[in-house]
């Protein structure tokens, strides 16, 4: 102890707690709550983006304030620990100094308890004024020794008491500090970060079940397009009918959105029937039916059908509310099939996106 008291190079004045300061971002993070929930709800449109933004601002603004506020905490209980131990380190400086002190003391106390030991072997050769005067001069002396010891005493009581009023104080910073961690509008901002952490969790959740929904509504027309390419492979005929030719059509379509190809223009259009073809099934059909079927897919998809961009738009948005839900898909087979659907919400139909206008695909051609 006396060792580690001789380092102790710490002064008085160093001896403070750091007071725990977020009144400043608590209103901040207030004022950008109760801005953004002033705003008003749009009428129609723009409900969701307006949610959306309004959700984000806030979990911003709380981010922002349990940033301030852990920063705020690190800081204090980083200045609290630092502030206790210099407490101990200048305590225990004073309590060496004290110690050296009293050390001196003892050793100048025995000193004259010897010189008084001889004293007293003399007293018996000194005469009565000698002795008396002698005697005044060492009580002198082992009064002011005792005054001394007894301040030195006062100032290491003094110390101690300091020592636990300094103690006592970080103990109710510690409380307060506890008691802040309850208040409901602490407990409230952290648990909108936790309910802002599950929603994030579920919105990732909801859009890959989403963009898989979407993936297999593609799937689905391709699926449908091959299936009734497929059975027509395997007839007599030369012309694809209504039925078929929705089908083969809407499958081309689809797979130029999985695939990302640009149907607009004519190689686009090339691409996208070859990918739709690379995925049939032939199994069952001979090989020369096969270039036929193949050779008039490709003159259908890219001569006799047309791609703009409305009805692009239009197949998009249909694929993207069949996609909503698993169970809003509907079949392409019979003449209100899946194909039929593609109208616009409020009933009419779509622009470009009746049946694609159908002409012999055959021709002198074939």
């Amino acid at each position: 102890m006396e060792k580690y008291a001789v380092l102790a190079t710490v002064d008085k004045q160093e001896l403070t707690f750091s007071l725990l300061n977020i009144k400043t971002p608590v209103q901040e993070a207030m004022n950008t709550v109760n801005k953004k929930l002033s705003i008003p709800i749009p009428a129609l449109i723009g409900q969701k983006t307006w949610r959306e933004e309004r959700t984000t601002n806030i979990n911003d603004a709380i981010k922002v304030l349990v940033v301030a506020i852990n920063a705020e905490r690190d800081k204090q209980n980083n200045g609290t620990q630092a502030s206790v131990n210099k407490t101990y380190t200048y305590y225990m400086q004073q309590l060496n100094k004290l110690i050296i002190e009293n050390k001196a003391l003892q050793n100048e106390n025995d000193t004259l308890k010897a010189e008084n030991a001889k004293v007293k072997q003399h007293i018996s050769l000194l005469d009565e004024n000698a002795v008396r005067q002698a005697t005044v001069q060492k009580d002198a002396v082992i009064e002011s020794l005792n005054t001394q010891l007894a301040s030195k005493n006062e100032d290491i009581t003094r110390l101690k008491t300091d020592y636990n009023t300094l103690l006592e104080k970080y103990k109710i910073l510690v409380f307060q500090w506890n008691d802040l961690t309850k208040q409901p509008e602490i407990i409230e901002a952290v648990k909108r970060v936790e309910d802002r952490k599950e929603q994030e969790a579920e919105a990732k959740r909801e859009e890959q079940a989403r963009q898989d929904r979407y993936q297999g509504v593609l799937n689905r027309f391709i699926s449908e397009g091959n299936e009734q390419l497929k059975a027509f492979s395997q007839s007599s005929r030369i012309d694809f009918d209504e039925k078929e030719a929705k089908a083969i059509y809407y499958g081309i379509m689809a797979t130029a959105t999985k695939s990302n190809i640009a149907l607009r223009s004519p190689q686009g259009a090339k691409f996208a029937v070859e990918r739709f073809l690379a995925s049939m099934d032939w199994n069952g059909c001979g090989n020369y039916r096969r270039e036929c079927v193949a050779h008039w897919t490709k003159l259908f998809a890219t001569d006799e059908v047309v791609y703009t961009e409305p009805i692009i738009q239009n197949f998009l948005s249909f694929i993207e509310h069949m996609s909503c839900s698993a169970d809003t898909y509907v079949s392409l087979g019979g003449s209100n099939g899946c194909a039929d659907q593609l109208t616009n919400w409020d009933g009419t139909q779509k622009l470009g996106l009746g049946a694609p206008s159908k002409k012999k695909p055959q021709g002198s051609s074939r």
